[in-house]
């Protein structure tokens, strides 16, 4: 249990820094780990036990040596009159080379590994850049809150202000390649399976929702068009005499039993994946045009701690005029931190810097007036170097 508890932990970031959001996570942390466990079971015996049995009448052969020649050489020449179950495949009746089969374990792994791509690119742009600024910052409680909050004043005024563009640009960038990838795994999962995947879900669905009455019929299984469980192997070889001979055997493909749905899941969470990707890039993408949606954000996050349309206004003018950079930095700390810490500190930034410095407006919100938090909020009180910042959930009275 305690194992489990710290993997569970551990999978799902508890009281972790967070760099990015859980759309990003569902592509390198799910969907790798769910390419990994498939891989592990594509490869365990105890599911369906050997990946091939063949037989060959009248006996003659060595079974391991079979099983092991038409493991790398079985074709699906069966006779369409066959009447084996889940045996029958649609070809242009030439002899079918298909053993693509043999490498499903590692074509998942190798797609776990691009899937976790990305998220290796943002971890070494990111530079650890949130763990540095909230360090300190993350406890209901915190200590010398006033000489922190100041700390960090300096820090964003001096080192990043309107200096992380790139670092909010690298981040989008990366969101775009996970759909980038998805995309371009759902096509290379169509060239691996000889182009069956892209529709692979939908005839599946359809089969099954055909009454079992009639899928004995004239419909055809298209987990076992993909993924035959039943494969003809011709065994050559030298006879007694030293002429060669050749050997019919039919094969039984027990490992296609598991692959066939293997890949109706990845099919389903590609799509799942893509459509979500999608989503978040257009969600993206209003945030970038739009400083509303932005300060709109903010606010959602920070709203209980604002107790007065004074520090909204101040708040609201900064959102609307900093660089897509510092509002980027700003909602990553706000995801990070105390958020009681972070509003006090979003308030004193947006009265001490101007991210416009040529914005003009009837009522400038760059003075001197009070934040109507309370005026601890810009006073640090020496005598009181901690700040109980748990939230009661009752409105602060002046």
């Amino acid at each position: 249990m305690g194992a489990a508890t710290a993997a569970t932990k551990l999978f799902l970031e508890v009281n972790q820094i967070s760099i990015d959001n859980w759309t990003f996570k569902l592509f390198y942390k799910a969907t790798t780990t769910l390419l990994l466990a498939l891989s592990v079971v594509s490869t365990s015996k105890q599911f369906f036990g050997d990946p091939i049995t063949c037989d060959v009448r009248n006996g003659g052969v060595n079974q391991a040596v079979l099983d092991s020649y038409c493991w790398m050489y079985a074709t699906f020449n069966i006779p369409p009159d066959f009447k084996g179950a889940c045996a029958k495949r649609d070809f242009n009746g030439a002899k079918l080379y298909n053993t693509y089969y043999q490498w499903v374990a590692l074509y998942l792994v190798f797609q776990a590994v691009i899937f976790y791509i990305p998220r290796s690119i943002w971890l070494s742009l990111e530079g650890g850049l949130m763990k540095f600024l909230a360090k300190g910052a993350r406890g209901k409680i915190i200590e010398s809150a006033c000489e922190k909050r100041e700390n960090l004043l300096k820090t964003f005024q001096e080192h990043l202000h309107n200096k992380y563009n790139a670092y909010a640009a690298g981040f989008i960038a990366m969101e775009v390649t996970n759909v980038i990838v998805v995309l371009t795994m759902i096509f290379a999962t169509n060239s691996f399976l000889n182009h069956q995947f892209l529709d692979y879900g939908p005839l599946v669905y359809r089969y099954y929702s055909v009454p079992e009455e009639e899928r004995f019929g004239n419909v055809m299984n298209p987990m076992c068009n993909v993924f035959p469980r039943i494969a003809a192997c011709d065994y050559i070889r030298f006879g007694p005499g030293g002429g060669q001979e050749t050997k019919n055997a039919i094969c039984i493909l027990g490992l296609n039993m598991i692959n066939d749905k293997i890949f109706l899941v990845l099919w389903y969470w590609y799509i799942v994946l893509t459509v979500l990707g999608c989503i978040r890039l257009f969600y993206r993408g209003c945030q970038v045009s739009s400083s509303r949606v932005r300060y709109v954000m903010m606010r959602a996050k920070m709203h209980r701690y604002f107790k007065s349309d004074t520090n909204l206004k101040h708040v609201k003018n900064y959102i609307y005029h900093c660089s897509l950079g510092d509002w980027f930095v700003l909602y990553q700390m706000s995801r990070n931190m105390n958020r009681r810490f972070f509003a006090d500190f979003l308030v004193i930034l947006s009265k001490r810097v101007n991210p416009h410095p040529h914005f003009e407006c009837d009522e400038h919100p760059f003075t001197k007036q009070q934040s109507a938090i309370s005026d601890d909020v810009e006073k640090c009180d020496l005598n009181n170097q901690h700040l109980d910042i748990t939230y009661i959930g009752e409105e602060i009275k002046e």
